[in-house]
């Protein structure tokens, strides 16, 4: 697969390009019986993917099928958001607090730094 077409693809749809680029034109997707013309070669490596492709897509409608009906009762997303505005408002109050400390490290590191170009 050429490099500049994958460039904007995402990574797990790669996998599935590969998987068509290597289809040849024909309708026909897997090979005919004994008494039907022309016989295909079949990759087992694309079934492979199509198989575990198939196993991820049950596994996540079955996660999205048991957690939806749940956070759609339980709606829990303003509350989070509220929680963790309060934490933050509060870890920086309490940095605040100890930086303006006089002789807190953040306040001598300053005094520091302005001596050394200000001169003092």
């Amino acid at each position: 697969m050429d490099k500049k077409k994958t460039k904007g693809v995402p990574e797990d749809l790669k996998g599935f390009e590969e998987f068509i680029e290597g289809q040849s034109t024909e309708t026909n997707f897997l090979p005919r019986g004994l008494g039907g013309g022309m016989k295909k070669e079949v990759s087992f490596e694309h079934f492979t993917f199509l198989i575990n492709d198939s196993e991820r897509l049950q596994n996540l409608k079955l996660l999205l099928s048991s957690k939806i009906p749940f956070s759609r009762k339980y709606e829990q997303g303003k509350k989070i958001v509220e929680e963790g505005t309060n934490e933050v408002r509060h870890l920086r109050s309490e940095l605040f607090d100890v930086q303006n400390e006089k002789d807190s490290p953040y306040r001598k590191s300053l005094r520091e730094i302005f001596n050394t170009f200000f001169g003092a």
